[in-house]
């Protein structure tokens, strides 16, 4: 009687198989594409977080860029960056002694030089600084004109410079009278100043001394 059934639901048996089969081969092949789908989403999704970090990457060095142009530009125009600007210097403090009415003034200044620190690399990479050495040997009327000498230096000139020290001595009057004295050569000053100039870091900067 089972046999006898079977024989009638044959038919059946095989079209219910084979829709289990295509069922089956359908499932792996719909879980393939997902997880192909899937793993497609997420490099899709990693691209275009890639993208999108290049992006802000790119607008955050724009805006790094545009906030310091304007230092960059200031601090080329006075003269900071790049080669130091002896001539300026030298036609600046001409044209202040003349402009002073300072009785006497000689100036020599040293080869520049490379100028290390290790703070200064820590915290500026990628920049060197040299340092130009100006020694100053003065005869003036009074302590004051060595303060208007570098006030209006500060000034006038192209760059950037400290005073690393003065020694300053006053004449001997000897007979002289007092007018005579104070309209004369009455102190001898001789100074040391320290130009300073910045630029980009060169190979060859990395093998040189620093004084």
């Amino acid at each position: 009687m089972i046999l006898s059934l079977v024989k009638r639901l044959q038919k059946e048996l095989v079209i219910l198989l084979a829709c289990i089969l295509i069922c089956g081969m359908f499932l792996v092949t719909a879980h393939g594409w997902r997880q192909a789908s899937y793993k497609n989403k997420n490099i899709q999704s990693l691209n275009l977080k890639q993208i999108k970090n290049k992006y802000h990457t790119a607008v955050n060095q724009k805006a790094l860029l545009d906030k310091f142009e304007k230092s960059y530009i200031n601090l080329n125009s006075a003269g900071i960056v790049g080669e130091e600007k002896r001539l300026n210097w030298v036609v600046s403090l001409e044209k202040i002694i003349k402009e002073n009415k300072i009785p006497y003034i000689k100036y020599k200044i040293n080869e520049r030089q490379l100028f290390t620190s290790e703070s200064l690399s820590q915290s500026y990479p990628g920049i060197t600084l040299y340092k130009s050495k100006m020694i100053l040997d003065m005869q003036l009327l009074h302590e004051g004109d060595m303060y208007t000498l570098f006030n209006a230096f500060a000034k006038q000139a192209k760059g950037l410079f400290d005073i690393q020290n003065c020694s300053i001595k006053r004449k001997p009057v000897r007979n002289e009278s007092l007018a005579k004295s104070i309209s004369g050569k009455n102190l001898t000053a001789t100074c040391v100043l320290n130009w300073y100039t910045l630029t980009k870091q060169t190979n060859s900067d990395l093998s040189s001394e620093g004084i």
